[in-house]
């Protein structure tokens, strides 16, 4: 069984088998605006996900290259979350949720003014905390899991 994981320093990500290097590649990230940078090996879809900026990156686990580029547009990367087959991604403003074959499946705009904490999955419902009157006010908000329609 492999042992997968990323490692970052600056901008060159090291995917490691256990002990052993399996690829380095350099992603320069706009990070202008955000703190907010993370990476996550997604085994079901076979890529590692890094986010910064406005942009998520997938490379391929088995070749280290840039598969797909996806443009978070007028919001900023704050976070990933995978729950099941979806890899959930966390702006300040907004949620898409990615599906294996790295298609978006829905994005969930204005959600929040200047951030969002993943909370949980429970049945069909994605619970989030929301801040919308920053600095502090975070209200809980529910998500359709399928469609991202908002619940609550």
């Amino acid at each position: 069984m492999r042992e997968l994981s990323v490692q970052r320093t600056g901008d060159t990500y090291v995917l490691r088998d256990g002990d052993t290097v399996v690829w380095t590649i350099e992603l320069p990230l706009d990070m202008s605006g955000t703190p907010f940078r993370e990476e996550v090996v997604w085994s079901a879809s076979g890529v590692v996900a890094i986010g910064g900026g406005t942009t998520i990156y997938f490379v391929g686990i088995e070749l280290g290259t840039v598969t797909r580029r996806i443009s978070l547009a007028r919001d900023l990367f704050g976070h990933f979350e995978i729950d099941r087959d979806v890899l959930y991604v966390s702006g300040f403003r907004d949620v898409t949720a990615i599906d294996r074959q790295l298609s978006i499946l829905w994005s969930s705009k204005n959600v929040a003014i200047d951030g969002i904490v993943w909370q949980s999955r429970e049945g069909d419902r994605i619970k989030l905390s929301a801040e919308m009157d920053p600095p502090g006010g975070w209200v809980d908000v529910e998500l359709d899991a399928a469609t991202g329609r908002r619940l609550s």
